[in-house]
Order: structure tokens, then C-alpha cells, then sequence
């Protein structure tokens, strides 16, 4: 599986190695110095079984971090067939790890097998650069190609809104790892959803989510069916629970993080139907195994593994609530979870499923 990481002067002789970077061990470590020194160029190199099998150049096209054109060089022998993998992993890195919002790579007419993976990616070519590439003999034109945050077709997300805010929902093709319920009016909690949401105009001048007027976060079809799979299936069904026409999700989570305590909190908050409350305390008897003193003990850390969710709504942590029945803390707010559990209870009443 390839792995992308800064590049290190330790990493100078195995790039001079596998062809990466050329010259003598002194004058590429000097390189890799002049790297580390130019805030406008971040170097990764992608690694497969310990060995280097590219470097990527990242020139940073303006003062903002919003734009940068990648330059790849892919080490000889490198499988084409894994080229797939390798730009998925530079794409991902780019867009969601380091919250770029436009990517941009040039081709010539020799890549035929990159510019098929970068269009399969979510790439379009966006201009035609004239004597682009010196071939010793003539110069040739390159195809400039971009990606925008909102157009990577592995990984994205889409944004469902309710009464008083909207769903935000991140996740791949066979995976969704977020589920955060915004207040309208509250920013985004990370980089790569401010520019999806951006690119959407979903956000007002000082970066919050707009209300949700005349449609603004409806979806045509061809939208969803352009979302990562799973994404597009956790659209519909989100959609459907706020349209009380559906109780019980069928989706596939992955949990981006969560100590082995916390994920046996979710696993019982999983167990809650809708309709139904529990209490914190009742949630720690279980994982205590019924021991009441350790249960005891154990309450406060139930309510912080319950505020540290990441999937909201698929696993309900909503429906948690004090012993004596009163709302305590939510992320997104008590009147959200207010809102959540009248909703839920109503809907239980007139049988949804």
C-alpha cells in the first residue's frame, strides 16, 4: 500500500537509488535542505514496501495554501497498474489532508495511462499550454489538468439539511467515516468541508452555513449519483430520516478514530432504537457488566465518549439522556438534540420505518 511523507535527508540515498534524484549523496541532501528552507515547495515521496517509488513536488500557488500544481516523479519499474492508487493517494493527501482546494498537474501527450487515472479521479483538463515541454529537439504543449475539492469522485461529501441546520457527511466509495450535525449559522469544523461547501455556495461571507432557503442544499440526481457510493447511498437515506421515511440505516461506518472504550460505548449506543432513550448510567451498567460501583465511575467517561461521536444520527448518541430524563451536553447543541428526540418520538408514534 503506498504511504506519502515529507521528505527527510535520510531519504537521500534510497531516491538516489530507485532514480528519484540524481547526483552525489552531499548535493541531493543539499537539495533536499533548499526543499525545507522554501515554504512555496512541499515535497512529499510516496513509499510502497519501504522504498521510495515517487516524489511530488507541490508548488504553492498563492499566499492562501488554496491552489498548488503538483510535479510527480514516478520511479522506473513502478507498476502502471498502481498508478490508480499512488494519485489517489496524492489526491487524498492534497484535498482532505492538507484542505488544498484546487490541484493541478500538467501531462503531456506520453501520459496517456496518468491522464486516464486523473479523469477517473475527478481531473478535468482545464487549458491547452503552448510549448510546455522542451524535447531537446522541439518544444510540445501540455494539457493543464485540475481538481477541484467538490469534484474528487473517491472520497467527499455531501451536506442534508434539516429544521435547524444540516447533516454533513464524509466518506469514500464503500465507507462513511463522519457524520456532524452544524447549526446554521456555525462554520465547518475542518478545511476540506469549508471548500466543498464553498464550491457549493453554501456559506455566507464569514464562512457559516446558510440557511437552507429556496432549496439551497437540494441535490439533482446527477449530483448524487456523482457522489463517492456510499456517500451518495448515506445522502439518501439521511434525507429520507429527516423526511421521516426511514428509522434504521444500512450503511457501512468506519470509525476514523476511538480508543477500545469509546468504541464499546458506540457499539451499545448502536443498540438504541429509534424512539427509545437510555441514560448514560444505564450505558455504563452494560460496559461495567453490571459491577454498579465500577458503573458509577465510568458515567462521566460514557458522556464524553457520547460527545466524541463521529458518526451523529447512525450512531445515536442523541438518544442518550440523564437518569432523571433531562438533555445534558451534545455537540451540536441541546436544542439540536431536543429537536432530534421530539422528532424521533412523534415519528415513532406514526409508525416510520
Amino acid at each position: 500500500m503506498v504511504s506519502l511523507d515529507k521528505i527527510r535527508i535520510g531519504d537521500a540515498k534510497k531516491l538516489r537509488d530507485m532514480g528519484l534524484m540524481t547526483g552525489s549523496l552531499s548535493s541531493i541532501e543539499d537539495e533536499i535542505r533548499m526543499f525545507n528552507e522554501f515554504p512555496q515547495i512541499n515535497v512529499i515521496i510516496a513509499w510502497d514496501d519501504e522504498l521510495p517509488v515517487a516524489m511530488i513536488k507541490m508548488h504553492l500557488l498563492d499566499r492562501k495554501n488554496c491552489r498548488v500544481h503538483i510535479d510527480p516523479v514516478i520511479a522506473d519499474g513502478f507498476d502502471e497498474n498502481r498508478y490508480a492508487e499512488l494519485f489517489d493517494s496524492i489526491v487524498h493527501y492534497s484535498l482532505v489532508g492538507k484542505c488544498y482546494h484546487k490541484l493541478t498537474v500538467t501531462l503531456s501527450s506520453e501520459d496517456r495511462v496518468l491522464e486516464e487515472v486523473c479523469t477517473g479521479l475527478g481531473f478535468v483538463q482545464e487549458s491547452v499550454l503552448a510549448d510546455e515541454i522542451d524535447k531537446g529537439a522541439y518544444f510540445e504543449d501540455a494539457g493543464l489538468f485540475r481538481i477541484l475539492s467538490g469534484d474528487y469522485s473517491n472520497y467527499n461529501v455531501c451536506f442534508v439539511p434539516f429544521d435547524l441546520g444540516v447533516a454533513v457527511i464524509t466518506g469514500g466509495t464503500d465507507y462513511i467515516d463522519g457524520i456532524v450535525l452544524k447549526r446554521f449559522g456555525t462554520a465547518p469544523d475542518n478545511g476540506f468541508v469549508r471548500n466543498v461547501a464553498k464550491q457549493l455556495r453554501l456559506l455566507d461571507n464569514e464562512g457559516l452555513f446558510l440557511k437552507n432557503t429556496d432549496g439551497l442544499y437540494n441535490m439533482e440526481k446527477e449530483e448524487i449519483d456523482n457522489l463517492p457510493g456510499e456517500v451518495a447511498k448515506a445522502y439518501v437515506q439521511v434525507s429520507k430520516y429527516f423526511a421521516k421515511n426511514l428509522s434504521v440505516f444500512d450503511l457501512n461506518l468506519r470509525l476514523p478514530y476511538g480508543t477500545e472504550f469509546q468504541k464499546s460505548v458506540w457499539n451499545e449506543l448502536l443498540k438504541i432504537k429509534y424512539g427509545s432513550t437510555n441514560s448514560y448510567e444505564d450505558i455504563a451498567l452494560v460496559i461495567s457488566d453490571g459491577d454498579m460501583d465500577r458503573a458509577a465511575k465510568l458515567t462521566r467517561a460514557v458522556g464524553n465518549a457520547c460527545s466524541e461521536n463521529p458518526l451523529m444520527l447512525a450512531i445515536p448518541c442523541h438518544r442518550v439522556v440523564r437518569k432523571d430524563g433531562k438533555l445534558a451536553g451534545f455537540s451540536a447543541g441541546v436544542e439540536v438534540k431536543d429537536f432530534l428526540l421530539t422528532f424521533e418520538a412523534f415519528s415513532y408514534i406514526t409508525g416510520i420505518y
